[in-house]
């Protein structure tokens, strides 16, 4: 029996981490991280390590939050983690998130005070390019 739910767990946990996808678009100065799906518990790990790989090459990191359906506490716990490895090279962060669920979030946890939120991708680039 025991075989049985351990082997249905793992599925579910492959399934579940399957839910997130993130795209990457390299450019000169800066790197966009597209994430679509949901961040949690499951995903997180998947997107921390994508995104820490890419705080290797850049500074300056726009992370896209247009396709983001759901995001819990460990979700936002990674994007401060990626906040502070940003902040010991001296980069910014700009997190692009139209989608008002997620704006709900950063507001009722009081993050919007920690990060800069903006619309669209050409706030986002607006405000790297701000000295």
């Amino acid at each position: 029996m025991w075989e049985a739910v351990y082997k249905y767990l793992t599925i579910f946990i492959k399934i579940k981490i399957m839910n997130v996808n993130l795209v990457i678009d390299k450019k000169e100065n800066y790197v966009i991280i597209n994430i679509e799906g949901e961040v949690d518990t499951y995903t997180s790990p998947k997107v921390k390590s994508d995104i820490l790989k890419e705080i290797e090459d850049y500074k300056n990191i726009i992370i896209s939050m247009e396709k983001v359906k759901f995001i819990d506490s460990t979700g936002l716990g990674v994007l401060i983690g990626v906040l502070k490895k940003v902040k010991e090279k001296e980069g910014k962060l700009i997190i692009i998130s139209p989608n008002s669920y997620i704006n709900q979030i950063f507001e009722i946890t009081g993050l919007f005070k920690v990060f800069k939120i903006v619309n669209s991708i050409n706030e986002a680039i607006d405000e790297l390019n701000k000295s």
